[in-house]
């Protein structure tokens, strides 16, 4: 079994492990900051691409915890750098709001409404049938096509809201064609990046998450140490049934640290 305590960085999904809406999960801000003091470095890591990431670092801090540009990495940001080190100078059609075109212009990749050379398609809450239609079209015609992450749907009060996977699944419905590649968690190349990042083998990284699908599977995907919280999505009681086992299991992130101390 993987030891925690050989972990340097601690990766944290966001909703339901950090907090949930605007309310932070009893003790998690100050759990973070004690695995700072004592050396370790923290990294927020969500699947959301309907966000920039500066999005983030303001959302933490008006909640009460001091968050660094260095600590936040998400989805979009992992397709932007994917796109720069493999088709740097493309055209891209990109499905997804305004922040994720925000996001992938800060990143100096052009974006354009016809004739592109790589489709992209993001969290996109300002999705429309013309748009969803014109990027079937264009990976119809075998343009090379890349999700940001494959999450169903995305928690929301009232009822969960439609994420990329619903839309990849509409898609492949449509023109018979899942992505080229997958993003976010749990795939691996989020890890790889994640690991050449901080510059740390995989084994002392740690992804902390709620989800047993995404979070977990993802830590066990890259090898790094995986730690299922039960403060948001996952209960206890859906455990045996899973196939993804977690290496520890924690009711919430505030429980991290007397395991790191004893």
């Amino acid at each position: 079994m993987k030891n925690i305590k050989d972990v340097e960085l601690f990766v944290f999904d966001l909703d339901g492990t950090v907090y949930i809406g605007d309310e932070e999960i009893e003790g998690s801000f100050e759990a973070i900051n004690a695995l700072r003091k004592m050396g370790k470095r923290i990294c927020f890591f969500t699947n959301n691409s309907s966000r920039m990431h500066t999005d983030y670092i303001a959302r933490l801090n008006n909640l009460g915890l001091r968050t660094y540009s260095d600590e936040i990495y998400t989805s979009g940001q992992v397709t932007c750098e994917h796109i720069l080190d493999n088709y740097r100078g493309s055209r891209v059609y990109l499905l997804g709001n305004d922040r994720l075109r925000n996001e992938f212009e800060l990143y100096g990749i052009g974006l354009v409404d016809d004739k592109p050379d790589v489709c992209v398609v993001g969290f996109d809450t300002s999705l429309n049938y013309d748009k969803l239609y014109k990027f079937c079209k264009f990976i119809n015609e075998g343009v090379p096509y890349i999700a940001t992450h494959p999450d169903y749907f995305c928690p929301a009060p009232e009822c969960p809201m439609p994420d990329v996977g619903s839309f990849l699944e509409m898609i492949r419905l449509t023109v018979g064609r899942m992505p080229d590649l997958i993003m976010g968690k749990p795939h691996k190349t989020a890890g790889q990046r994640l690991a050449s990042k901080y510059n740390l083998p995989a084994k002392k990284i740690a992804m902390v998450g709620d989800r047993l699908y995404t979070d977990v599977a993802f830590g066990k995907n890259c090898g790094f140490v995986s730690i299922l919280v039960l403060s948001g999505e996952t209960t206890a009681d859906m455990l045996p049934k899973s196939k993804v086992k977690p290496d520890y299991i924690l009711d919430k992130v505030k429980d991290i640290i007397p395991m790191l101390t004893d």
